[in-house]
């Protein structure tokens, strides 16, 4: 009876003195088997589907990924802005799209390694050739690096020239004036610089180019002590040289009520400058003048084009040209004390030996050959590296981190037949102001036949 007892707690309590202790267990278990192969089952499942299915699928959209990001870039290398959607390819940063192909190689390899199937297998390797063969392109056929040891000297018969486009940005007049003269700068052309004081503190910075005891008028407006015919200003060009200038035209063009509703400086408004500048030489035989090294005067066209980016870039190039060619002839010429207003029959710019500004565009762009046709851009021909000759202002902390990779060379110098580039860079302005826009020098000397 008690043995009996005893039995039936033990049963109850889950374990047997006896030899069913395993059918006990089971009883006080029940669905053993159940509880315990089915959620193995489930995670086999999922691990399986993601290594055979999800995995190999992203690792081989990466690669394809990589490769139509190439392709449009390549596009837009090719087309640049011959059509307005391809000038938006073609705006893109390089070292974006070919950070972008590489990041998603990368991806798609690591994603491989935990692949059961071949994702992506056959595009990886296509992805890789493509990249390498765009990074050697930027490397050397755009930032042309293989020229950064050429030094950049001055020669003798050299003219060196100077554009700067401060944008309405303040910037210390005396520290930048040591700069241009400290590196024998011939020509300096400044675009959009203040009015007022800040440009007429620019005109006594740069006086040393005409010292004077005469304080003469430059376009009844500012005043400068010495030579006025190697200063100008007009609209939003300043200019100054160590050659006198002769003559001087401008043409006004883009939408103004569009710029009016943007309210920006040079949205939807462009204009192009003309200046004849006389660098002509005294010739001197046993102290006397016996003739000039040159009788032909050195034409710039300094430009300021319209920024607004929904502008097609080939139709405003067109614009410029066809303004250039239709002048209405009121200008400008230096008198025997100022500068004296001319008007003549409607003509054409003279054809320039130099076109220099902000052109709103970057370099390699089929537009220019509208305004510039067979002339050659100095930066293709002698200039190397990333010329950001424009960073973007912003003042969110992430997209200037984004915009260090960034090269809009904006500002370019585009050189006529009949002379040839001898040095091209970009001057960081940052010591004189903050400005968007930095400095192109520029180096010509005449072609010799």
């Amino acid at each position: 009876m008690v043995l009996k007892l005893i039995q039936t707690g033990s049963n109850w309590l889950g374990f047997s003195l006896g030899t069913n202790r395993a059918d006990t267990i089971k009883r006080a278990i029940p669905n053993h088997e159940t509880h315990m192969t089915h959620p193995r089952q489930e995670p086999r499942k999922l691990r399986k589907w993601l290594h055979t299915r999800l995995i190999p699928r992203c690792a081989k959209l990466c690669a394809l990924l990589g490769l139509v990001i190439l392709a449009l870039w390549i596009t837009g290398r090719v087309l640049t802005d011959q059509y307005q959607w391809s000038q938006y390819l073609f705006w893109v940063p390089p070292l974006w799209i070919l950070g972008s192909a590489w990041v998603l190689l990368i991806i798609s390899a690591v994603l491989a390694r935990f692949s059961r199937r071949l994702g992506g297998l056959f595009l990886r390797p296509v992805l890789l050739i493509a990249n390498i063969g765009c990074s050697v392109y930027l490397l050397f056929g755009v930032w042309h690096l293989d020229r950064a040891i050429v030094p950049f000297a001055q020669h003798p018969d050299q003219i060196r020239v100077a554009h700067w486009n401060h944008a309405g940005s303040k910037i210390d007049e005396q520290k930048w004036a040591s700069f241009v003269f400290d590196n024998n700068i011939d020509i300096v052309l400044l675009a959009n610089a203040h009015w007022g004081d800040d440009r007429q503190f620019i005109f006594d910075a740069l006086s040393p180019y005409a010292p004077g005891d005469t304080h003469r008028w430059v376009n009844y407006s500012y005043k400068v002590q010495g030579d006025p015919a190697h200063f100008w200003t007009q609209d939003g060009a300043v200019i100054a040289s160590r050659f006198p200038m002769i003559r001087t035209g401008i043409v006004k063009f883009g939408n103004a009520q569009r710029q009016k509703l943007l309210n920006h400086s040079s949205s939807n408004l462009g204009w192009v400058m003309f200046i004849e500048f006389d660098i002509s030489e005294e010739i001197i035989v046993d102290g006397d003048v016996v003739g000039n090294t040159s009788s032909e005067p050195f034409v710039v066209w300094f430009v300021d084009l319209p920024s607004d980016p929904y502008n097609s870039r080939l139709t405003i190039m067109k614009t410029a040209r066809q303004e250039t060619e239709h002048w209405n002839g009121k200008g400008w010429k230096t008198g025997r004390h100022t500068w004296e207003q001319t008007e003549q029959e409607p003509t054409a710019f003279p054809d320039p030996d130099l076109i220099i500004g902000d052109f709103n565009t970057p370099q390699g762009s089929r537009s220019l050959d509208e305004i510039a046709p067979n002339m050659t851009d100095a930066y293709q021909a002698r200039g190397f590296g990333r010329t950001r000759s424009w960073k973007p202002p912003t003042k969110n902390k992430y997209l200037r981190q984004a915009f260090k990779l960034v090269d809009f060379h904006i500002d370019l110098s585009l050189v006529g037949p009949g002379w040839k580039t001898a040095g091209y860079r970009i001057k960081n302005t940052s010591p004189w102001g903050f400005t968007a826009h930095q400095m192109q020098i520029i180096d010509l000397r005449p072609t010799i036949d």
